[in-house]
């Protein structure tokens, strides 16, 4: 059998160095911020046009604005953002009425958000998520020892963490749809880990036992490695095809939720275990055994 425990210190290293990388990513390049966030204008076309006709188009607007324009897969549908600056209540009539000019272009959807409203969506955001991760905290602390409520917390902020750096590592937008991604991996990810504690509750509660945390942890994540595998490759097989047939604007959510699958396995296995006996779990062991 495999000694996950022995490993540790080197996932701990690697962790961190990930960590770390992702603070410098964020700090030197910055997050890909969406117009969700920024403001700007939103518009979904359907045309045999290529992508730079429609970037030349579209570009000649008004050249100081950003345009991102994405091809939906086997499809002839465009998504094309602009963002936002002066004289914004304006502009969007003037794409519409650009856009109606060409026959081979078809117009199936324009919005525009203002900026104002794109900071409270960040805050509201913000507030999601940590709230999400107190009540996550709060839940397995209840259930279990604090040592588990401690570890599975700094499990899923790695992950959560490692995410956005994979992010911002491949300029991927990040808008309300990665918010919610980022919410299905720290809840996948804590479902995860709350089965493996629940393995390890369960071998270290038997009658007469041996105190030998390590063996435990180890034994814990033997019992539980196929469904774990198992599990993420299922997950994994069904982002694929969401990858492969979502919507253009829908493509970026799955191919970041199977990396935090994978991250979130790990996690579970190679850090949120460990970190249990990190926080000296072994001595309530001993504390209950005596």
């Amino acid at each position: 059998m495999i000694d996950f425990f022995k490993y540790r210190k080197i996932s701990f290293l690697f962790s961190l160095t990930l960590i770390l990388l992702t603070c410098l990513l964020i700090f030197f390049k910055g997050l890909n911020l969406g117009i969700d966030f920024k403001g700007g204008f939103n518009v979904e076309v359907r045309s045999e046009l290529d992508n730079s006709e429609l970037s030349n188009i579209y570009n000649n607007i008004d050249s100081s604005r950003e345009v991102v324009i994405k091809k939906e897969l086997s499809s002839d549908v465009y998504s094309i953002r602009i963002e936002s600056g002066e004289n914004d209540k304006t502009l969007l009539d003037e794409v519409n009425k650009i856009t109606l000019k060409y026959q081979n272009i078809e117009l199936l959807m324009s919005e525009y958000i203002e900026p104002t409203f794109s900071s409270d969506l960040i805050k509201n955001s913000i507030y999601a998520l940590f709230s999400s991760i107190l009540i996550i905290a709060f839940y397995i602390w209840i259930r279990f020892d604090w040592q588990f409520s401690l570890s599975g917390i700094f499990a899923l902020l790695h992950d959560v963490i490692i995410s956005i750096g994979f992010m911002t590592l491949f300029n991927i937008e990040f808008n309300l749809t990665m918010i919610a991604s980022i919410l299905l991996i720290a809840g996948y990810s804590i479902n995860d880990t709350i089965v493996l504690f629940d393995r390890l509750r369960s071998i270290s509660s038997e009658d007469n036992i041996k105190i030998n945390l390590s063996e435990m942890i180890n034994n814990s994540v033997k019992l539980n490695l196929r469904r774990t595998i198992l599990t993420s490759f299922t997950t994994i097989l069904a982002l694929i095809c969401l990858v492969i047939l979502a919507p253009v604007n829908l493509t970026d959510m799955p191919i970041v939720f199977i990396f935090g699958v994978i991250i979130g396995t790990y996690s579970s296995i190679f850090i949120a275990l460990p970190l249990v006996s990190f926080f000296n779990y072994e001595a309530v062991l001993k504390s209950r055994d005596s």
